[in-house]
């Protein structure tokens, strides 16, 4: 393939990626809307305390120092890179996740600490691939965990003990994997045969890059710190949520808040969008409605915790960026690049809101 035709591919993918999640705003958006009575949730955004909502602010903060430490363990059989070194990367790519599609930000993530510390950018990725699979599995598990606990209800009930079983079935297979590496690689080869050339060429470099991050976690020690800071990671987002709700005198139980952080950072993951817009407000308004918070107040929550969440990252990231003398459009133009690893692919990329809250 020339190069000129390689350049006409990669802007068709990245329109189509762009309309893609173009669509998935507006329908969400749309849905949103349609519920949104304006009158009462201007009541609700004029009776909301912004100190207490801006205070909640370095919460979230702190939960993604604690993502960096996690990815510092996955990097560690690689190379031991400080946490203070990881958290403006982790940063900045939650940043190009905010304000592009496609998930850019993993391969800003894998470039950056590929240029910064001398680590092949397969293998960061392979990293970053673990790091989210982390989010998922523990968001997974909050929200099998809390919806046994406090459902009121058989579907409810049921809804946690799914998401229960798909945690363990996915930890079982992450450990599994580990153990196996090679078996895991002969047997794909057989399926990625059956592939066009080049989509199947793609597809093991992800797989490799994956199996590769897999190492870590055959270290028991490893893995439970890493699991831990995971879980500190979603319950400091939580507590976010938490203050912000209490701030628009939402009077939810803090379950309410970890099911709502759970429930809106997995649908991120299916429903992919620039920042998340639409999908998070979506289903942070519903989940807080079936607590029993009035519409319009949850609505107005989810507008303004929603802003919280993307406004300030996206500040510091792009400050981060100026800082490090790296232009943005070189960033936002990485996957340009034919050495770059192939995107996260959406079943292992979390979140968050895990783009936009995580």
């Amino acid at each position: 393939m020339t190069g000129a035709s390689t350049h006409r591919s990669t802007s068709m993918l990245r329109r189509k990626r762009f309309w893609f999640g173009f669509i998935i705003t507006a329908v969400f958006l749309g849905i949103f809307l349609a519920r949104t009575d304006f009158g009462e949730i201007r009541s609700a955004f004029a009776g909301a305390d912004y100190t207490l909502a801006l205070a909640a602010i370095p919460i979230y903060f702190a939960g993604y120092w604690f993502r960096a430490w996690r990815w510092s363990l996955l990097l560690r059989p690689v190379k031991q890179v400080p946490v203070k070194r990881l958290y403006p990367i982790v940063l900045i790519g939650l940043m190009s996740n905010n304000i592009a599609p496609a998930r850019i930000g993993e391969l800003v993530r894998s470039y950056l600490v590929g240029e910064r510390e001398g680590i092949s950018k397969s293998t960061a990725f392979g990293t970053i691939a673990i790091d989210r699979a982390f989010d998922g599995l523990t968001l997974v598990a909050i929200l099998g965990v809390v919806t046994v606990a406090t459902g009121a209800d058989v579907g409810v009930r049921g809804l946690g003990v799914g998401a229960a079983l798909i945690f363990f079935a996915g930890t079982a297979a992450l450990v599994a994997m580990a153990m196996s590496p090679s078996l895991v690689r002969g047997w794909l080869s057989v399926f990625f045969r059956m592939l066009p050339s080049k989509i199947g060429e793609k597809a093991e470099s992800v797989i490799d890059a994956f199996l590769s991050g897999l190492v870590v976690i055959r270290n028991p020690g490893v893995l439970a710190m890493a699991g831990g800071a995971s879980l500190i990671s979603w319950l400091l987002e939580a507590s976010m949520y938490y203050v912000v709700g209490e701030a628009f005198h939402l009077n939810a139980g803090f379950d309410a808040y970890l099911i709502a952080t759970s429930a809106a950072n997995l649908a991120l993951s299916v429903f992919a969008s620039p920042g998340g817009v639409g999908p998070f407000e979506v289903t942070t308004r519903e989940v807080l409605v079936f607590f029993g918070v009035g519409s319009a107040a949850a609505s107005a929550y989810a507008l303004a915790l929603h802003a919280i969440l993307l406004a300030p990252v996206i500040v510091v990231g792009l400050l981060l960026v100026w800082s490090s003398g790296v232009s943005l459009k070189q960033l936002m133009g990485i996957q340009d690049d034919r050495h770059s690893p192939a995107p996260v692919p959406p079943s292992t990329a979390e979140g968050s809101a895990a783009e936009a809250g995580g």
